[in-house]
Order: C-alpha cells, then sequence, then structure tokens
C-alpha cells in the first residue's frame, strides 16, 4: 500500500496549488471569497495543528492564531467597507482588527521568544534591535515623514498611516530575534519564519506603490496578495509539522553564538544606512539635510547597540578564558592524577622527587623514600574480583595518607605498587611510620616496603632503585614488613 505524506506536506503543496488561480482573478466577490478563504484555511489548519501537536505552552501560538484571524477580520471589513459603503477615507474601521493583529502576533511572538531563550540571549536580541533600528530609520526618511509632512491629512489619519510601518518595524525585530537567537530550526521552524517574511514582504511592497503613487495592476496587486496567503499556508503547514513543539521549547543551555560573516556583514550594513541616507540627502539636497535630526538619532541609537554588542563580545571572550583557563587546570591536575585511588601519578611522581630532592639539598635536612606493594594483591584479584581489588587499592591509599604527615606525598607508581616520599625523616623514622600504617591496611591485607635514605649525592633514579631492591628483599624475607637499605642507614 502506497504511504501518504505527512498533512503539513500536504497543506503546502495543495496550498501552493489553490493560490495560483488566484493570479488572474479579477477584482470582486470572488476574488476577495477566494482570498479569505484560502486565509481561513490556514488558520484551521494552525489550530488543529496545536490541537493535535500539544506544545509545552500554547499561549503564544494562540495568540499567532488571534493574530492571523485579525488579519482575516480586517481583510473582510475592508471589502464591506471599500465595495458596498464605498468608504475610501481614512481613518477606516477596518484599521482597528488590523493594528490589533500587528500587536497580538507580536506579542506572541514574543512569549515563544522568552521561553525559547527565557531571555538569556541577549545578544541575538541586540543584534535584531541594530538591524531594526536601521530599518526604522529607513521607514521614517521614506515612508512616515512624508505623511507627516502631508497637510492634507488629518491628525488622526497621519497616526495611523505611522502606525502601520511602526508596527511592521516591530514584527521585523522579532523575526530578526528569531533567527538570532539559538533553540531548534526544523521544517517547522523555517514555515513560521516564512510566514513572517510574507506579511513583512506584502506590507513593503503595498507602502513602496502607496509612497510613490505606483499602479501594480491587477497582477502587481495579486503577486503582493500571494505573498499573504502563503504566509497563511505556511503558518498553518508549520503548526501541523511535530516540529512546531521545538519552537517554544526552552534551550536547556543557551550556546555560544558566533559572530559569522552573515551576521557580520548584515550588522555592518545596518550600521551603515544611515550614513547612507546622509550622504543622498547632501547629495541630492545640494548639501541641505532634510531628516538630520531623525539621522542623528538613528546613528546615536545604533551607535549605543554597537557599543553594548561589543560589551557583551568582550564579556563573552573574557568568560571563555576563565572557562579554558579553568579547563586547563582541570587537565594538568587530571594528567597528574590517577584516575583510581586519587593520588598523585607516576608523571606526577617524577616531577615531585627531582624538586625534593634539591630542597633537601639546600636545606641539609634528610630525605627517606619507600616503595609499597600490597602483598598477594593478584590472588586477591583472582579470589574476590576486579572490582574488589580497586576498592583495596583506593581503601588503601585512603587510610595511608590519612595516618601520615601533611608533608609526606604517596603515589601510585603502577599496579599495586605505590612510592612514599618521606621529607625531613631518618631511616629509623620511616620504617616506624611504615610499621604503623601496615596493620590499618583494610580487608586484612598487607603490605611490603622497602625504605632508602638520600645520601646526597645519587640521582632520583638511583634512589628509587635502592629502594625498590630493598622492597624485593622484604618480598623476599616473608613479606608484610618494612627492610631498610642498611648501608645507607648507617652512613
Amino acid at each position: 500500500m502506497r504511504r501518504r505524506g505527512p498533512v503539513w506536506a500536504w497543506l503546502l503543496g495543495l496550498g501552493l496549488l489553490v493560490i495560483a488561480p488566484y493570479l488572474w482573478l479579477a477584482n470582486g466577490p470572488l476574488q476577495a471569497l477566494w482570498y479569505d478563504g484560502v486565509a481561513v484555511v490556514g488558520i484551521v489548519a494552525m489550530v488543529v495543528g496545536i490541537r493535535r501537536n500539544r506544545p509545552e505552552w500554547s499561549a503564544g501560538w494562540w495568540l499567532l492564531v488571534a493574530g492571523q484571524l485579525g488579519n482575516v477580520v480586517g481583510d473582510i471589513v475592508y471589502f464591506y467597507v471599500q465595495n458596498v459603503l464605498h468608504h475610501d477615507a481614512s481613518p477606516a474601521p477596518y484599521d482597528i482588527p488590523y493594528m490589533l493583529s500587528y500587536l497580538v502576533n507580536a506579542f506572541g511572538l514574543l512569549l515563544l521568544l522568552r521561553r525559547r531563550n527565557r531571555g538569556r540571549d541577549r545578544a541575538s536580541l541586540v543584534d535584531s534591535l541594530i538591524i531594526a533600528s536601521a530599518f526604522a530609520l529607513l521607514s521614517w526618511v521614506f515612508l512616515m515623514q512624508p505623511v507627516v509632512r502631508d497637510n492634507s491629512l488629518g491628525v488622526l489619519a497621519q497616526l495611523i498611516a505611522m502606525a502601520y510601518p511602526t508596527l511592521d518595524l516591530l514584527l521585523l525585530a522579532m523575526l530578526a530575534w528569531l533567527l538570532a537567537s539559538d533553540g531548534a530550526r526544523n521544517i517547522a521552524f523555517v514555515l513560521v519564519a516564512g510566514n513572517m517574511v510574507g506579511f513583512l514582504v506584502g506590507d513593503f511592497f503595498w507602502a513602496f506603490a502607496e509612497q510613490t503613487f505606483f499602479d501594480p495592476g491587477n497582477i502587481g496587486s495579486r503577486l503582493i496578495d500571494c505573498a499573504y496567503l502563503i504566509a497563511y499556508i505556511c503558518f498553518g503547514a508549520g503548526a501541523l509539522h511535530p516540529g512546531m513543539v521545538e519552537i517554544g521549547r526552552p534551550v536547556g543551555q543557551v550556546r555560544v553564538q558566533p559572530m559569522t560573516l552573515v551576521r557580520l556583514i548584515l550588522l555592518a550594513g545596518a550600521t551603515l544606512i544611515a550614513p547612507a541616507l546622509l550622504a543622498l540627502q547632501a547629495w541630492s539636497g545640494d548639501g541641505r539635510v532634510l531628516d538630520a535630526y531623525a539621522i542623528v538619532i538613528g546613528c546615536v541609537t545604533m551607535f549605543l547597540l554597537v557599543v553594548a554588542r561589543m560589551t557583551m563580545l568582550v564579556r563573552q571572550v573574557h568568560s571563555q578564558a576563565v572557562v579554558l583557563e579553568q579547563q586547563a587546570d582541570r587537565l594538568r591536575e587530571v594528567a597528574q592524577q590517577d584516575p583510581l585511588t586519587g593520588l598523585p601519578n607516576r608523571r606526577a611522581w617524577n616531577a615531585a622527587l627531582p624538586s625534593a630532592l634539591e630542597r633537601a639539598a639546600r636545606d641539609g635536612t634528610p630525605l627517606a623514600l619507600a616503595v609499597l606493594d600490597l602483598d598477594h594483591f593478584k590472588n586477591f584479584n583472582d579470589t574476590h574480583g576486579h572490582q574488589a581489588g580497586d576498592r583495596l587499592l583506593k581503601e588503601a591509599a585512603a587510610v595511608w595518607v590519612a595516618n601520615m604527615r601533611a608533608v609526606d606525598l604517596v603515589a601510585r607508581y603502577g599496579g599495586e605498587e605505590f612510592v612514599a616520599l618521606l621529607p625531613g625523616a631518618s631511616a629509623t623514622e620511616a620504617v616506624e611510620l611504615l610499621d604503623r600504617l601496615r596493620p590499618l591496611t583494610p580487608a586484612g591485607c598487607t603490605f611490603s616496603a622497602g625504605v632508602a635514605t638520600w645520601n646526597g649525592t645519587e640521582s632520583a633514579d638511583e634512589l628509587i632503585a635502592r629502594a625498590d631492591r630493598t622492597l624485593y628483599r622484604a618480598k623476599a624475607a616473608g613479606r608484610d614488613r618494612v627492610e631498610c637499605d642498611e648501608a645507607a642507614a648507617r652512613a
């Protein structure tokens, strides 16, 4: 049996097919019905997707549904006012649902974004504000300022006309924040972002046509409408996709977002918009800049945001340096520590012994060295298992260290063999100390030890070799004893 594709893919494919004939529809009830029908299908798909996928926290999603529905209500009211009442003045009743839809959409996205990164990804927020500030300056110069200068409009009409690009800027900031933030980036994420891009593209082209008095014609206006319709279908498909639950799911650990080349180019381009506008107006106005104050405010705003972003980058580098330093310290510690017993390992011992010899030579104090070996450790392993053997090594190391002096150093030399460095101890004192340790060895086990005292001239390897030979003499004598290099002791 042939397997059907996922529901979201069917909606996306069929939705695009249904949108295509809209391009050739003439203005009238059929065109309005077709447009609103596609939009309603997208909204219904959103509702089904939320109910079906059950995101952990759905408040933001329901607000997005309400915002999309507000757009449809605004379209219906717009058609009635324009084609039935033949009312073309501003403000109009359809402005209310349109503006509410912007605000509700923005609030829904804000809730999803705050839950997505729990307010910790401030760098992405600053990046989005830099981009939004640059577009705010463009919007003021090309969209809002002409409205302010239009004396034919009333104050309320001017406020309404400026409110639309302002709300678009709010959605643009949310989109930039969403794209820059950390978290899941699956198919649902792309479709939801596509919805926002579709609405912003449609709004931009309509605003451009209105300000330049450009008539896009029937096909042109239908193409702009198709941007909105594709946005509805994208959001419906995104809500149906199982990955939609990941969009609003909190990120366990906010990762450090690298300053990629694309992000750097976008931020650099955004900050260059203000001087580019300044140059354009100065060139076209023979040195006179009409929007000087707006450009100054834009420059100051972006400068402060860039400074804030640089501060974050410096702190990020500093925190990374601290982490790297801590990791390096930990690696050095691990490199010189036996993972089983926690004692210094052979590498640490090889570094500590020459230093101890230099100190003893400088201070003129005695230095004793002992090599310890657990008796019959192989038999213990064979009888009780390797886990019991590991436990014996750990417990023996712990009890020996606890009953030695603070200046003494015990290290694991390899296998069941240990070495002890006893600064300031004579041969007799070293033997007495080790004899006190023998009965403390856990699990009823014993150890044999060989002690050698430094004669002041021999190397570290020669001193260890003497102690090792003395250890073998202790084993040959029956084990469970401490032997001393008598010649060195007498010396």
